[in-house]
């Protein structure tokens, strides 16, 4: 059985141009992509239980990312992910083994440089999935 770990994960971002970018050697931490049906309680007075209803939609959760900063004018975080208010979404993929990918449209929801003495600079970009979640 396979078991995959950190080294084994690839992070796939859209640059400018909606190219497909592996932002990996970026990558220190991910806090993953949760998926979550949004249910409404359907409790009706006398009920002895609890009752719940599927809306019909799902969500995803922001997916927060950091790692070392690096201002490469083609393939660092800085000009793939620096792209606040811009209207257009970007394509996250992660292939997390051999061959199963995640992806799904974002929006560049919060980008920061996190400059600190005596330690390297880092960035944190926080993006919000939008649409449907595509998952081979």
């Amino acid at each position: 059985m396979p078991r995959y770990g950190f080294p084994d994960l690839k992070v796939e971002f859209d640059n400018a141009a909606a190219a497909l970018v592996d932002m990996s050697a970026y990558v220190w931490t991910i806090n993953g992509m949760s998926k979550e049906a949004i249910l409404q309680e359907v409790t009706a007075a006398g009920d002895d239980d609890a009752a719940w209803a599927k809306v019909g939609l799902n969500k995803v959760d922001p997916i927060t990312i950091t790692g070392p900063y690096d201002d490469t004018a083609s393939t660092g975080p800085d000009v793939i992910f620096n792209a606040i208010g811009n209207a257009v979404t970007r394509t996250l993929k992660l292939t997390y083994g051999s061959t199963k990918t995640t992806s799904v449209e974002c929006i560049i929801r919060k980008y920061e440089r996190k400059p600190s003495r005596g330690e390297l600079h880092t960035y944190s970009v926080e993006l919000q999935p939008t649409g449907a979640v595509t998952e081979t």
